[in-house]
C-alpha cells in the first residue's frame, strides 16, 4: 500500500537510476485534513473522521475554519470520532446559544424587573447615545463550553504540540485578511474562528479583533500545504445560494452577500488542489447551518461522502500495526481533572473583587468543578453587569490555577427599556400603558443601581429608586424611593351603582432589604406620602373622597423561581405584603392590610399547567378607597373588565392550561406559540356588590398566545358569570 502511495507522489519526477526506482519508500506522505465552516452542517466532518479511522488513514495536520475549527481542534486534541459524536449530541445547543442563565437562577434584583409593563428588550446607553451590541448573542455560554471541552489542553500554547498539529483560521475585522491561529489558548482560538459577524461579537486575540474565518478563507487548504502537508483530504460543505425569488428581505440579501464571499474563497482553494489531493463534498440536502437541533443528522452524509472516496483513501491506509503505532506516537492529552491551587481575578470593571469571588464556589485545593464554575459564571453574567465572565487555567511552579476575567459591559451597562401594556375588549373597555425605564448600573464598587421609570395611559406613574448593597456579597441593601401614581379604582356604591374613583398619590419610602440566594427577597421599611381621591362617575358615600395622608410601616416577601413571567414552564412564585397604616406615622386612616399571591407551574412535554391562588384582607380597620383590592380582566376574572370588582376582602384562584404549538429552536430566534384555556374564581366580601352578602364570581377563557422578543401577546375569548362575554387583545405579562 505504501509503495502505491510513493509511486503516486514520485510519478512527476524522472527516475534517477534503476536502483533508485527499485528502492523501498522511506516514509509515507504527510497528510493534512482541511475542514470548512458551515455552522451546524459542520458536524458532517465527524462522519468523515469516522470513515478515516475505519480505513486507518493517519492525519498529521489539521486546519479548519468556524465549525471546522472546532471539530478539527477537538480531534487534534485527541478526541476520537465516536467521542466527538457523543459530545455534539449531548450539548444543549438551545442553552448554548442563549447568553442569560435560566430565569430561575437570575439574581432576585433582575427578576423583579420582569414585573410590570416594561418590555424585555434593552437598549444600551453610552455617552448619551443609544448603542447596540456587537453581536445578537454575546457568546457567554459558548465560550464556557469551549473551556470545558479543552480543559486537557491547559498546558499547551503552541498548537504544534497538540497530538495532531493544528491551525484555526479567523479574519481580522479591520483588514478582512485571514489570521492563522497557531498558538495561544485553544478554546479562544476556536471561539474566534467561529465569531459569525453580527451574530457573535469579535474576539480580541493578540491585539486583533477577529471574526469568523469564513469571510477570508473558509477552506484553508493553502494553510495545510504551507505547514508541510503533501496530500490533502479536503472536506468542503458546499455553499447553497438562494434563488432570485428567495431574496425578499434585507436579511436575505445580507446573508446572500456573505454566502457569496464564502463560496468564492472556497472555490479558489478547490481550484488549487493537486491531483493527489482528495476532495469530499457531503450532500446535506435542505439542511441549514442553523439546524443545531438536528445536528446528529449531519454525520451520516459525511460518512456517505467519505465512503464515495474509499478507493483513493485506501491508498493512504496503514495496516493495523502501523496505524496503532501512529496513534500512539501522536499521544493524547490527559483528560485528568486538575486540582485548583489558586484563583486570581482580572477585574476589568469598577466592581469590588469580592463581588466576583463571593459568587465563585470553586474551592482551592479541590479538583476543578467545570459544571459548578459554569453555573456560577452564568449567575454572575445574569446580573447584567458584565460583558463576559471567563476563565483560563494556568500552570505556575507545577501548580494549576484559575484566572477569572471579568469584562465590564460595553454596550448596555446603562440601559433603556421601553414599556407597553394593552388590554382591550370588543365592548370598548380598554386599558393601556406606555412608557420607558432607564437604569444605571454598577455605580460603585458594591454594585449600586439607579432605576427610573415613567408611564402614561390608564395609569400614570413616575418612579425613581436607588439600590445600594451594604456589602459586595449578596445580602443586605437599602432602597430609598420616590413614587407618583395616578390610577382609577372601581367600587360599588351603597345605591348599587358602580362608582369610579381617580386616585393620585405621591409617596417616598426607605426600605431595608435582604436577598437570600437567587430566589428570596425580604424587605421592611417606612412609607410616607400624600394624595387625593376624586369621584369620576357614580355617587360616593361620605368620606370616600378628598385628600389623604400616608404613613405606613411595611414588610414584604418575594420568593420567585419561575423560569418565565410570560409563559412559564416551571417554578414557584410567592408574594406577601403586610402594611400597617397608623396615625402616629402621619396617616389619616388606621388599618392593617395583608395580601398574598402564589403560583406554581408544571410542564410535561408540550403541555403546561399553572395553578394560582391569592387573596387579602384588612386585619383591622377599614381599607380606604385608594388601598382596596380588586379583581377582573383576562386571566384574573375573564369576561369581566380589568379590576371591575373592588373589595376589602378577597380570595381568588385560577388554573391555566396551555400547549406549545411550535417546535423549540436551538437558536436565538425561538418564537413559541401557545393555545390554552383558563378558569378563575373569586370570593369577595359584601362591599363588592349591591347586596349585603358575600359574592362568588367566575370566569374562563380560551386563548392563543405568542412569546415574541418584545413581550407576550394574546388573543382571547372570555366568559364570566351573569352572561358576561369579552374578546381580548392583550399585550403584557401573565404575572
Amino acid at each position: 500500500m505504501l509503495a502505491s502511495v510513493g509511486a503516486l507522489l514520485l510519478a512527476a519526477d524522472p527516475p534517477v537510476s534503476e536502483a533508485a526506482t527499485a528502492a523501498p519508500i522511506a516514509r509515507r506522505p504527510v497528510i493534512g485534513l482541511v475542514l470548512s465552516g458551515g455552522g451546524a452542517l459542520g458536524a458532517t466532518h465527524i462522519g468523515v473522521l469516522k470513515v478515516l479511522e475505519e480505513l486507518r488513514v493517519p492525519i498529521d495536520i489539521i486546519t479548519g475554519t468556524s465549525m471546522g475549527s472546532i471539530v478539527g481542534g477537538l480531534y487534534a486534541l485527541g478526541l476520537p470520532a465516536d467521542e466527538l459524536e457523543t459530545v455534539v449530541g449531548d450539548i444543549d445547543w438551545a442553552k448554548t446559544f442563549r447568553d442569560s442563565p435560566p430565569r430561575g437562577s437570575l439574581p432576585v434584583r433582575r427578576k423583579q424587573e420582569d414585573y410590570g409593563f416594561l418590555l424585555d428588550l434593552k437598549l444600551g446607553i453610552k455617552d448619551g447615545a443609544l448603542q447596540l451590541p456587537a453581536g445578537i448573542i454575546q457568546g457567554q455560554r459558548l465560550t464556557l463550553m469551549m473551556r470545558e471541552l479543552t480543559v486537557r489542553a491547559r498546558n499547551i500554547t503552541d498548537f504544534d504540540q497538540l497530538p495532531i498539529r493544528y491551525r484555526a483560521v479567523a479574519a481580522d475585522l479591520e483588514t478582512g485578511q485571514q489570521v492563522i491561529l497557531k498558538s495561544g489558548n485553544l478554546a479562544t482560538a476556536m471561539r474566534a474562528s467561529m465569531s459569525v459577524p453580527g451574530l457573535l461579537p469579535p474576539v480580541e486575540y493578540d491585539g486583533k479583533l477577529l471574526v469568523d474565518g469564513g469571510v477570508a478563507n473558509n477552506l484553508p487548504a493553502d494553510v495545510a500545504r504551507a505547514m508541510g502537508a503533501e496530500v490533502l483530504i479536503v472536506v468542503d460543505i458546499p455553499t447553497i445560494l438562494k434563488k432570485r425569488d428567495q431574496l425578499t428581505s434585507s436579511l436575505d440579501i445580507a446573508g446572500q452577500i456573505l454566502a457569496v464571499l464564502v463560496q468564492q474563497n472556497s472555490l479558489a482553494q478547490i481550484a488549487n488542489l493537486q491531483p493527489q489531493d482528495i476532495l469530499i463534498q457531503p450532500d446535506l440536502g435542505t439542511r441549514t447551518s442553523t439546524d443545531f437541533d438536528k445536528i446528529l443528522e449531519m454525520i451520516a452524509p459525511g460518512e456517505a461522502a467519505a465512503r464515495g472516496q474509499t478507493a483513493r483513501l485506501q491508498a493512504l491506509s496503514l495496516d493495523a500495526t502501523a496505524y496503532a503505532a501512529e496513534i500512539a506516537a501522536h499521544g493524547k492529552e490527559k483528560a485528568q481533572t486538575p486540582v485548583i491551587a489558586f484563583i486570581e481575578v482580572d477585574n476589568r470593571t469598577e466592581l469590588s473583587d469580592r463581588r466576583l469571588t463571593s459568587n465563585i464556589r470553586q474551592q482551592i485545593g479541590q479538583p476543578l468543578n467545570v459544571k459548578q464554575v459554569e453555573e456560577d459564571f452564568s449567575h454572575l453574567y445574569g446580573s447584567g453587569l458584565f460583558e463576559q465572565i471567563d476563565y483560563a487555567l494556568v500552570d505556575r511552579n507545577g501548580e494549576t490555577g484559575m484566572v477569572v476575567t471579568a469584562t465590564e459591559k460595553a454596550w448596555a451597562k446603562d440601559y433603556l427599556r421601553l414599556g407597553l401594556a394593552l388590554e382591550s375588549d370588543v365592548d370598548g373597555d380598554s386599558s393601556y400603558m406606555v412608557g420607558a425605564g432607564f437604569t444605571l448600573t454598577a455605580l460603585n464598587a458594591y454594585g449600586a443601581e439607579s432605576r427610573n421609570e415613567v408611564a402614561f395611559g390608564s395609569t400614570q406613574r413616575l418612579l425613581t429608586e436607588f439600590y445600594q448593597p451594604l456589602q459586595p456579597e449578596t445580602g443586605f441593601y437599602v432602597l430609598p424611593s420616590l413614587n407618583y401614581v395616578r390610577s382609577d379604582v372601581r367600587a360599588y356604591g351603597t345605591d348599587g351603582n358602580v362608582n369610579e374613583f381617580r386616585t393620585t398619590r405621591i409617596e417616598t419610602a426607605l426600605k431595608l432589604g435582604y436577598e437570600v440566594g437567587t430566589a428570596l427577597d425580604t424587605r421592611i421599611g417606612l412609607r410616607f406620602g400624600v394624595g387625593d381621591v376624586d369621584l369620576h362617575t357614580g355617587s360616593a358615600a361620605s368620606g370616600t373622597t378628598g385628600d389623604f395622608r400616608i404613613g405606613s410601616a411595611d414588610a414584604s416577601l418575594l420568593y420567585d423561581t419561575l423560569d418565565s413571567v410570560r409563559f412559564p414552564n416551571e417554578g414557584t412564585l410567592l408574594r406577601m405584603n403586610l402594611g400597617v397604616s397608623r396615625g402616629e406615622l402621619g396617616a389619616d386612616h388606621d388599618y392593617v392590610k395583608l395580601d398574598a399571591t402564589g403560583a406554581q407551574a408544571f410542564t410535561f412535554g408540550s403541555n403546561t399547567m399553572i395553578f394560582g391562588a391569592g387573596g387579602g384582607t384588612s386585619l383591622s380597620g377599614e381599607l380606604p378607597t385608594y388601598d382596596r383590592m380588586s379583581v377582573g380582566g383576562l386571566f384574573s376574572l375573564s369576561g369581566y373588565t380589568r379590576d371591575e370588582l373592588s373589595t376589602e376582602s378577597l380570595l381568588h384562584g385560577r388554573f391555566l392550561y396551555m400547549r406549545r404549538l411550535t417546535e423549540k429552536s436551538p437558536m436565538f430566534f425561538d418564537l413559541p406559540i401557545y393555545a390554552g384555556t383558563s378558569f378563575e374564581a373569586a370570593r369577595l366580601d359584601g362591599d363588592s356588590g349591591p347586596d349585603s352578602f358575600d359574592q362568588t364570581a367566575f370566569g374562563s377563557s380560551i386563548f392563543l398566545g405568542a412569546d415574541t422578543p418584545l413581550g407576550a401577546g394574546y388573543l382571547a375569548l372570555g366568559q364570566g358569570d351573569g352572561g358576561r362575554t369579552a374578546a381580548y387583545l392583550y399585550f403584557g405579562k401573565l404575572f
